[in-house]
């Protein structure tokens, strides 16, 4: 990863969110097997501290996945196979990690993350689980955090308690400079879990949200699968439900480890993905990138979106669409912290990001035919611009700044 550095560079990447670290016994590494150490197969301790510094020096960020909800069996907290040391909960019951576990019948009938048995759920209102995870001393997060990570991801932060996540959050009062992002599926504003109205974004729990509707949006849009005027209006609802701060924070995806390539999902049509790059880019929030997508990787769901990034085969027509795009995105601080008005037609979606200096303007012909565009056509939902008529050809996009 360090040698690869100067490519990330290239391609004006800023921030790098991994996956678990943590050594395991998969090779997702979802599975926890001691949150104290890195997984061998990815480096020493040492390589992972110039790794933070090197991308510090470069002017880049790095995030760590927090796999908190559950962890391996064969961990040393659990230690099913009596590997790692004997004294995880299922080898006895004095274990000084028993209570994180819940056992309907001692010890192979326990609580499991969605009954997959290699997953034991931790119960996260246990005190000592917590002092673990994210006390000021000797803790998970203290560890990582002391090695200068910039901030965190909590996996399925739905099974995680309110009280849990502000935890972390107060933890990370002393890091000020670090950011805090929950893997949440809906409207993280309005979500319900487990029969409780969950306070991500109430001011005191998580920075952001891993923005999955974003995601649907935009599929939805570009594949011709939702009209413009519900792609703007669903957009505009988002906005209005999250906090400005949250909303322009969120951590915007047209793809992750959990679903399937973009490129796989758009039918490998190069303008069909620079639409959708165009739209990740230029809506409000933090654009994100799968790794590979811009190497123009293809797969369905696991494990066929986890293939090597082809190094030795980069597409370069893919790679200059995100390159291309991030430049774009790059070029304007108004993309990063403007307002946010659409207009549309039936085949036209157009977005405004402006504030007190300058407005950016972005058209985007979602359809398979060229048109003359005249924006005195177009419906806004609560902002006007002048602009010329022009062309558009199928699929393509244009913008202004001023």
């Amino acid at each position: 990863m360090i040698d690869k550095i100067p490519y990330l560079k290239s391609l004006g990447i800023t921030a790098l969110y991994l996956n678990p670290i943590s050594e395991a016994r998969s090779s997702h590494r979802y599975d926890t097997s001691d949150y104290m150490k890195i997984d061998p197969v990815l480096g020493t301790e040492s390589d992972f501290k110039l790794l933070v510094d090197t991308l510090h020096q470069e002017g880049m960020h790095l995030i760590l996945d927090g796999v908190f909800s559950h962890v391996g069996r064969n961990s040393k907290y659990f230690d099913f196979d009596g590997k790692s040391g004997g004294q995880g909960a299922y080898q006895t019951m004095q274990s000084p990690y028993f209570d994180w576990f819940t056992f309907n019948q001692y010890p192979d009938d326990y609580k499991s993350w969605w009954g997959i048995k290699d997953l034991p759920t931790i119960d996260k209102t246990k005190e000592n689980f917590q002092q673990y995870i994210y006390g000021e001393h000797d803790s998970v997060l203290s560890k990582w955090n002391d090695l200068g990570i910039d901030g965190w991801r909590l996996d399925v932060a739905d099974e995680l308690p309110d009280v849990f996540i502000k935890g972390i959050r107060d933890t990370l009062e002393n890091y000020p400079e670090q950011v805090l992002i929950g893997e949440v599926w809906e409207d993280a504003s309005r979500k319900v879990a487990y029969n409780q109205h969950r306070k991500y974004i109430y001011g005191d729990a998580l920075h952001a949200t891993m923005n999955y509707p974003f995601r649907d949006i935009i599929l939805g849009l570009v594949r011709g699968e939702m009209t413009p005027e519900t792609a703007a209006r669903k957009l505009m609802q988002l906005s209005e439900n999250y906090p400005t701060d949250v909303f322009l924070n969120n951590f915007n995806n047209i793809g992750t480890h959990d679903t399937e390539r973009i490129l796989t999902q758009l039918g490998q049509n190069l303008t069909k993905l620079d639409l959708a790059v165009g739209l990740l880019m230029t809506l409000p929030g933090v654009p994100t990138i799968y790794y590979g997508d811009e190497a123009g990787l293809v797969g369905h769901k696991d494990p066929e979106n986890r293939a090597f990034f082809p190094w030795e085969n980069v597409n370069e027509s893919t790679r200059k669409i995100y390159q291309k795009w991030i430049k774009i995105r790059q070029s304007a601080s108004v993309l990063t912290t403007g307002n946010l008005s659409l207009f549309y037609s039936d085949r036209i979606f157009g977005l405004i990001r402006d504030d007190s200096h300058e407005t950016a303007v972005f058209v985007f012909n979602i359809s398979n035919q060229g048109m003359m565009v005249d924006l005195n056509d177009m419906t806004f939902l609560n902002k006007k611009v002048d602009y010329p008529a022009f062309f558009l050809g199928a699929f393509e996009s244009v913008y202004k700044f001023k």
